[in-house]
């Protein structure tokens, strides 16, 4: 046992220290300030793994959870942290990260803090599994650094709604004989429960995700029961994933009953959203990252911004938004579903100044760089690894003045923000966002100039 005083909290979760000896100890569930006996269970050369054994003295920002289950489960790192301390904890992290891989100092602005810190998740991708003697079926996260499975009842984050059809789904499945996917065996049919959550009109999309190539007549008995049941659930689908590996959904859906959609209305702007597109899991968050976005662009034109490029565009979020600030938008996405989706928003928005390209982006873009096409402005909302060196230039070569970068991983931002300046452009504010609250993930957008300019 060693005593240890938790100095700060880190991007991953985990509280940092130090033991006598000097060496650097990672603590779970911990928060900084507090005072602790620790446990080490990973002693490495140059730093080490602990659990908390006894708190000794508690920080000031410390509070009791909300969730009974949360020092087990792996879905929340930080209830124990007060809210409002946590936006101080993202903003430090977002300002370290890009000082480490800038090599300079940063100004970073206090993370906004999301409307809604409970009930606020509306995308839900529950794991099931079943238990060996009793064969009682399960559903819930994972524990932490394990793929040991928490049997979730109640989840604070996530609407009761969900958590309610989840616990019938179970006892539906059981007393169908429906087995859950075992990882190690590879067999059994059903892997995930999917929840798409409308926070406008909360109606709820279900997807059952299976160890098949065919949906099972005992699956869509229990998909007309849930439909009656729960009146809130607008449609219900099933994806086929046979694959061994930890991807959730597969390619291929089918729609079993009802709509394979739920549809957003945030502040006038209409989101149509299927099955297997990409939408914020917080939609009421993203508003104030579209609002920061926005709020960024209009402060580089005194008037409409000419032309804007959206890479990455999903189906059309930012494009849609920023529909009345451009003259023009020109949006590409690759993934064919959101393509569909991005179409039907158009439509419904009646955005008729957006044109929307299909295709890997990288390559899109670099065929714009070819045939010579500038824009005044491209905002850039690229998956958690960042972009490739090459769609950067492409980026950079694109844009006549300003670039807004969209990220939800500061470490592989920190590496692009690098390569931007590298390619003549400025950090000119960085403006992060919760967006997932009680965790340690955190959005950040960026707004970056033309040197010089």
């Amino acid at each position: 046992m060693e005593k240890v005083e938790i100095k700060s909290l880190v991007y991953g979760g985990a509280g940092v220290g130090h033991l006598d000896n000097g060496k650097t100890v990672f603590v779970d569930d911990v928060v900084d300030g507090d005072f602790i006996e620790a446990e080490i269970y990973s002693d490495k050369k140059h730093f080490a793994f602990a659990c908390v054994k006894n708190l000794l003295t508690p920080s000031k920002y410390r509070i009791d959870p909300v969730c009974k289950l949360s020092k087990v489960c792996g879905g929340c790192q930080w209830q124990q942290v007060d809210y409002e301390h946590q936006l101080d904890v993202k903003t430090r992290i977002v300002k370290d990260t890009l000082q480490k891989a800038l090599k300079k100092e940063i100004y970073v602005e206090r993370t906004i803090a999301s409307p809604d810190n409970l009930q606020y998740r509306c995308k839900v991708q529950m794991p099931v599994s079943q238990t060996k003697t009793s064969k009682r079926i399960l559903a819930g996260y994972f524990k932490k650094n394990s793929h040991e499975l928490v049997n979730i009842k109640y989840c604070p984050i996530q609407p009761d709604i969900i958590g309610e059809i989840c616990e019938y789904l179970k006892e539906a499945i059981q007393k169908k004989n429906i087995r859950a996917y075992d990882e190690k065996t590879q067999k059994g049919m059903i892997r995930h429960f999917v929840f798409r959550y409308s926070s406008t009109n909360k109606k709820i999309l279900l997807i059952f995700v299976v160890n098949s190539k065919s949906t099972a007549p005992d699956l869509r008995i229990i998909a007309d029961d849930v439909m009656h049941k729960f009146p809130q659930i607008s449609g219900v689908c099933v994806n086929f994933n046979k694959q061994n590996s930890n991807v959730i959904m597969g390619e291929n859906f089918e729609l079993i009953s009802g709509d394979d959609f739920i549809e957003e209305n945030l502040e006038g702007r209409i989101y149509h959203i299927s099955k297997g597109s990409f939408f914020q899991v917080n939609p009421r968050s993203a508003v104030n990252i579209f609002k920061t976005a926005e709020d960024m662009l209009k402060s580089q034109f005194n008037e409409k911004i000419p032309v804007l490029l959206d890479a990455y565009s999903g189906v059309g979020s930012f494009s849609i938004w920023l529909k009345d600030a451009a003259e023009r938008i020109v949006a590409v996405e690759d993934y064919p579903q959101s393509v569909c989706d991005a179409k039907i928003n158009l439509e419904k928005n009646q955005a008729e100044n957006i044109s929307l390209f299909e295709g890997d982006a990288q390559e899109v873009l670099d065929n714009f760089v070819k045939e010579g096409q500038v824009f005044d402005a491209v905002i850039i909302d690229p998956p958690r690894k960042g972009c490739s060196e090459k769609a950067l230039e492409a980026v950079a070569a694109l844009s006549k003045r300003s670039i807004v970068y969209v990220s939800c991983n500061p470490a592989t931002l920190g590496r692009d923000l690098k390569k931007l300046e590298e390619l003549g452009f400025f950090i000119k504010r960085v403006q992060p966002v919760d967006m997932f609250c009680h965790t340690h993930h955190v959005e950040t957008v960026v707004l970056l100039g033309k040197d010089g300019g």
